[in-house]
């Protein structure tokens, strides 16, 4: 995908909860989400199809990408100091067969969670605070320090990370690879503080929101992915 997916997207702060991430059916309209989950498209770029759907007797989103880019966001205002565990699931009806990971024109993935962190500026190198600070004035003021960004992808083994094609601030890892199996709901569980430290050499000052999405606007393929509703909590 190229960029951020949240490039130019608005940030908000959420009441504290035992679970940080609302459900997105929690209320009417039907068949919608609820607030303060809210689409993430990026301009310019044909937008992915995203749908509430019955499935295996719960409601999950689902995700198509026909040559498109999209997904759902939930923001965020949580501490990254903390240990947060964020578990999902998810499943692929199939793979992309041009992706490559961490290459520009390869740069789609069946689906992807991004984590969107705050960092102080000093932290960052030199040339990335410029570019951000640039992005920050001319895109968007909240545009955030840092991403996770977490792939499944059609080559690439599990465990595999490199920096995005696109951005030096945006960390990627590899999930699912190649043997998963499609079909299938597979579960994940991730410390962020941890993958933030692996990543960016520190935990985060703050964690700032969360994007499921899947796109193909690179590869010009179409992909159909499926998440459950996510849980955001601190490791008891």
């Amino acid at each position: 995908m190229r960029g951020l997916l949240i490039a130019l997207l608005a940030l908000a702060p959420l009441a504290y909860a035992d679970n940080q991430l609302t459900p997105w059916a929690a209320g009417p309209p039907a068949g919608e989400w609820s607030a303060p989950w809210r689409l993430a498209d990026i301009p310019k770029l044909k937008a992915s199809a995203r749908t509430l759907v019955k499935q295996d007797d719960r409601l999950v989103l689902r995700i198509q990408a026909d040559a498109a880019a999209g997904g759902l966001l939930h923001p965020l205002d949580l501490p990254g100091e903390q240990p947060w565990q964020l578990s999902w699931q998810w499943r692929t009806e199939r793979k992309l067969e041009q992706a490559r990971f961490a290459t520009r024109e390869g740069d789609d993935y069946a689906a992807r969670v991004y984590v969107l962190l705050d960092y102080p500026l000093a932290s960052l190198p030199f040339l990335t605070r410029q570019k951000l600070r640039l992005a920050r004035t001319f895109y968007d003021p909240q545009l955030p320090a840092a991403t996770l960004s977490y792939v499944w992808d059609n080559r690439a083994a599990p465990g595999t990370h490199a920096r995005s094609a696109y951005s030096e601030t945006v960390e990627m890892l590899v999930l699912r690879g190649s043997q998963a199996p499609l079909g299938q709901w597979l579960e994940e569980r991730r410390d962020l503080r941890a993958d933030a430290i692996a990543a960016f050499g520190s935990a985060p000052r703050r964690i700032l929101g969360v994007v499921f999405a899947a796109d193909s606007d690179n590869t010009g393929e179409r992909v159909e992915s499926y998440f459950t509703e996510p849980q955001l909590q601190i490791e008891p």
